[in-house]
C-alpha cells in the first residue's frame, strides 16, 4: 500500500466502511490500489508480484482494462485466467483519473447495482477528500493573512504605549521573532547625517547566543544594500526589509536556525507589514524625542534665566536644581510613572517662574514682608502658570506650578485647595520646595542642616504636608539621598 492521493482515499473511514460492508457478499475480496492515472507497468507489476491472480499473460490484459477504466472514468469488470474475477474503480479527482482502487476476489462478478453502489460511495469520498484539501488550503492561506492583521493591531498598540524609542525598537524585534518564529532580530536604524546604518536593537530568541550586530555603511553587506535599494532581500533561513517612509530609516532583520522552516514569500510579505507599521511607530518616537529635546532645551533657559535673578539659587553640575532632584526621587519612592516625573521635575524648575513679575525690593528684602507685600508674592503661582500656558508640552505640568503652595490642611493659596484636591506632583513639590528653602541660603536668614530640615517637615505632616509623600521623603533621608545631592553640587 502506497501513502499517496490514493492511499488517503483508501484510509479514509468511510471507504473502510464500505470494504466492510461489500466483505458481507464477497467474503474472499481482496482490495489493492494504484497511484496515477496512466501508470507504467512497474508501477502495478510490483502490486501483483505475490498476487495469485495475475499470471504473466494476464498482464497485458490487465493493462488494457486499466486503459478502459481511464478513458472512460468507470468501473470495469473482467476475469483473469485464474477465475479470478477483479473490479476496477477510476478515482477521478478534478475530472482526471489520479489512481485506481481495485477488487481481486474468487466469489464471481458483482452484480450491476453492487458496482454502481460502490463507485458512488468511492465518488463521495473523494469528494470528500477534496473539500478537505480545499479547506486545508484554504487555511493555509487565510492564517498568515490573520496573523498579518493580528501584527498591525499590535503594532498600532506598540505605537499608543511608547514613544520611547529604546523601549519601542527591542518591543518590534521581539514581536518579528514570535510573528515569524524567527531565532533572532536585529534593527538598524540611519545615523543622522551620515549614510551608515547603527544597530539599535538586538533580540535572541535562544539564551547564552547573541546575534552578531555591527554597524554597516549603506551599500555594504546584506543590511547596506537593502538599505541603498529599498529592496528586500530573501533567503531561506534569512529575511531583510527595508524601514521606508519618504527614504530609508532603517533595515530589519529576522534569522530562523538552520534546521528550521526555511521562509517564504508569505513570509516577507508578514514582515514587509510589520516594518510599514513600525516605521510609523520609529517615526513618532523620533519626532517625540526631537520635542522632547526641544522642550528640555527651552526649559533649561528658562530656569537659567530665573536662577540669574536670585543669588542663592543653588545649581548642581547636572543643571538640575536641588529642588528638582529631591522632587524626583520622592516622585520615583511613590511608584509614579515617568510622565509623572517628567511633569514634576519641568514643574521644578520652573516653579518660580512668576516672579518676573515681583520687584526686586519685595524678592530680596532682608526684612519681613509686610502684608501687602506678601500678597503681591502669593500671586506668582498663578503669574508663573499663566506664563508658561502656551506651552502645551508643558500642559502636565502647569497645575502643579499653579498648586505648589496649597497646603494640605486646606490654608495653603492661590485656592485653599485641601487633601486629595490638590494635584500629588503639587504636593509632592510642597514638600521639596520646603526642604529647599531651610537648607538653601536666603537673604534674610541662614541654611539649616539637612537632617534638621527633615525633622521639621515631619513635623508638618498631616497639616501642610500630604502624609503619604511625607513618609516617601522620609525614606529618602534615612538612606542618607539628601545629603548625596548636595555631595554632586
Amino acid at each position: 500500500m502506497t501513502s499517496g492521493w490514493v492511499g488517503k482515499i483508501a484510509q479514509n473511514p468511510a471507504t473502510r466502511r464500505l470494504q466492510k460492508a461489500l466483505s458481507v457478499q464477497v467474503p474472499t475480496a481482496a482490495w489493492w490500489q494504484i497511484e496515477g492515472g496512466n501508470p507504467k507497468p512497474q508501477d502495478w507489476r510490483t502490486l501483483f508480484r505475490s498476487c495469485h491472480c495475475v499470471r504473466p499473460d494476464d498482464r497485458k490484459r490487465f493493462q488494457q482494462r486499466l486503459d478502459r477504466a481511464r478513458r472512460k472514468g468507470e468501473p470495469v469488470q473482467f476475469d483473469f485466467s485464474t477465475g479470478k474475477h477483479v473490479v476496477c474503480f477510476p478515482l477521478l479527482h478534478n475530472g482526471q483519473v489520479k489512481g485506481y482502487l481495485g477488487i481481486c476476489s474468487a466469489g464471481g462478478l458483482l452484480s450491476p447495482s453492487t458496482v454502481e453502489l460502490v463507485a458512488a460511495g468511492l465518488e463521495a469520498v473523494v469528494r470528500e477528500n477534496e473539500k478537505s484539501e480545499e479547506i486545508r488550503t484554504l487555511a493555509e492561506t487565510i492564517q498568515p493573512r490573520c496573523v498579518a492583521l493580528s501584527t498591525i493591531h499590535t503594532i498600532h498598540r506598540l505605537i499608543s504605549s511608547t514613544l520611547n524609542l529604546e523601549e519601542l525598537l527591542p518591543r518590534v524585534a521581539r514581536l518579528c521573532c514570535q510573528v515569524l518564529r524567527a531565532q533572532a532580530c536585529v534593527i538598524w536604524l540611519m545615523e543622522k547625517d551620515k549614510p551608515v546604518l547603527v544597530p539599535r536593537a538586538v533580540v535572541n530568541m535562544r539564551k547564552g547566543r547573541g546575534e552578531a550586530a555591527r554597524p554597516f555603511r549603506v551599500g555594504a553587506g546584506i543590511p547596506g544594500t537593502v538599505a541603498s535599494t529599498c529592496k528586500a532581500d530573501l533567503t531561506p533561513q534569512k529575511m531583510v526589509v527595508p524601514l521606508v517612509e519618504e527614504e530609508c530609516l532603517g533595515v530589519i532583520l529576522v534569522r530562523r536556525a538552520d534546521h528550521s522552516r526555511p521562509f517564504s514569500p508569505l513570509d516577507q510579505e508578514i514582515l514587509t507589514t510589520l516594518a510599514e507599521q513600525a516605521v510609523v511607530a520609529i517615526r513618532n518616537a523620533q519626532m517625540y524625542e526631537t520635542q522632547e529635546r526641544v522642550t528640555w532645551g527651552t526649559i533649561r533657559s528658562l530656569s537659567a534665566i530665573l536662577d540669574g535673578m536670585d543669588s542663592y539659587s543653588p545649581a548642581i553640575v547636572s543643571g538640575r536644581k536641588i529642588m528638582a532632584d529631591v522632587a524626583m526621587e520622592i516622585a520615583r519612592e511613590m511608584g509614579l510613572s515617568a510622565a509623572q516625573q517628567k511633569s514634576i521635575q519641568y514643574a521644578a524648575l520652573l516653579h518660580d517662574a512668576g516672579r518676573v513679575g515681583i520687584p526686586d525690593e519685595i524678592l530680596h528684602k532682608p526684612s519681613k514682608l509686610e502684608p501687602a507685600e506678601y500678597d503681591t508674592v502669593k500671586q506668582h503661582t498663578v503669574k508663573g502658570a499663566s506664563l508658561l500656558e502656551p506651552l502645551e508640552i508643558l500642559e502636565p505640568a502647569i497645575p502643579i506650578i499653579l498648586y505648589h503652595h496649597e497646603r494640605y490642611d486646606g490654608t495653603g493659596y492661590p485656592k485653599g485647595l485641601k487633601k486629595e484636591a490638590i494635584p500629588l506632583g503639587a504636593r509632592i513639590l510642597a514638600v521639596a520646595n520646603a526642604f529647599e528653602a531651610m537648607v538653601c541660603e536666603r537673604s534674610y536668614r541662614k541654611s539649616v542642616p539637612v537632617q534638621e530640615a527633615a525633622k521639621e517637615i515631619a513635623v508638618h505632616s498631616g497639616t501642610q504636608f500630604d502624609p503619604k509623600v511625607v513618609k516617601a521623603f522620609l525614606a529618602i533621608a534615612r538612606r542618607g539621598q539628601l545629603e548625596r545631592f548636595f555631595a554632586e553640587k
